[in-house]
């Protein structure tokens, strides 16, 4: 009899671990940086230091953590600053021009929506050539036209690579990612936050492998469809000042 009384509390304990929630970014802060950083894709700069790491990562819509991501951002009058470290085993590139399609490849990318009460959001992206990807979204949907077509709003990025680039069958191990963007791309919604003032975000990947294989993707925060503008889902980033 006693063996058999531990037979429901075992079943709702794997019944519990088989649906728990993967850990996501709900919350987060952006802390105002002292000195700007230098962008040269080393991470060492005292902003970085004094930043809040942004680690949880999942494909939540499925129900699996996907580690290996340390995120962070700071912010000054000027910038908002953004760095991300990230372990990849086979480092693969798509896009050297502007506004390519970098997803096609290994990619870092940051979605931003400024205001509940508009539609509009922001998405910017930077892949391991450093190419660069920025489009203000009006609202969700195509845009009827090219993305390179859009206007530039100064999204800026350095990488650093640890491993070689687009060389099949070696071992990589990762690589960073350290740009800036300027307060006037976020114009349409109000340009630069002030102190205390809280974004929906979310920061994503995608992560190739070898040749034939499909990317493995991820977000900071909890999607519930595989889909990145889905700010719906979307953590909350606040500013934090001096």
């Amino acid at each position: 009899m006693k063996r058999l009384s531990t037979l429901p509390a075992l079943f709702l304990f794997l019944v519990g671990s088989a649906f728990a929630e993967p850990p996501t970014t709900k919350n987060a802060e952006c802390r105002r940086a002292v000195e700007p950083p230098k962008l040269d894709g080393k991470l060492d700069d005292r902003c970085w230091r004094d930043a809040k790491p942004i680690t949880e990562f999942a494909a939540f819509w499925i129900g699996e953590s996907r580690p290996g991501t340390k995120a962070m951002l700071a912010w000054d009058d000027e910038f908002l600053y953004y760095a991300g470290e990230m372990s990849d085993a086979e480092l693969r590139a798509s896009g050297r021009n502007r506004n390519d399609h970098l997803w096609e490849g290994d990619v870092f990318e940051m979605f931003f929506k400024p205001r509940d009460d508009q539609p509009a959001y922001y998405e910017f992206q930077a892949n391991p050539l450093a190419s660069v990807f920025e489009v203000a979204f009006p609202k969700r949907g195509p845009l009827g036209h090219a993305f390179n077509q859009e206007p530039v709003l100064g999204n800026e990025a350095v990488v650093a690579l640890q491993g070689t680039l687009d060389r099949p069958g070696d071992i990589d191990e990762g690589w960073t990612v350290e740009g800036r963007i300027p307060w006037k791309a976020f114009t349409p919604t109000g340009g630069r936050p002030k102190s205390g003032d809280a974004w929906k975000f979310a920061i994503c990947r995608y992560d190739y492998g070898a040749e034939g294989t499909k990317p493995t993707t991820m977000s900071s925060a909890p999607l519930t469809l595989q889909s990145f503008h889905r700010f719906e889902d979307y953590g909350v980033l606040k500013f934090v000042g001096p």
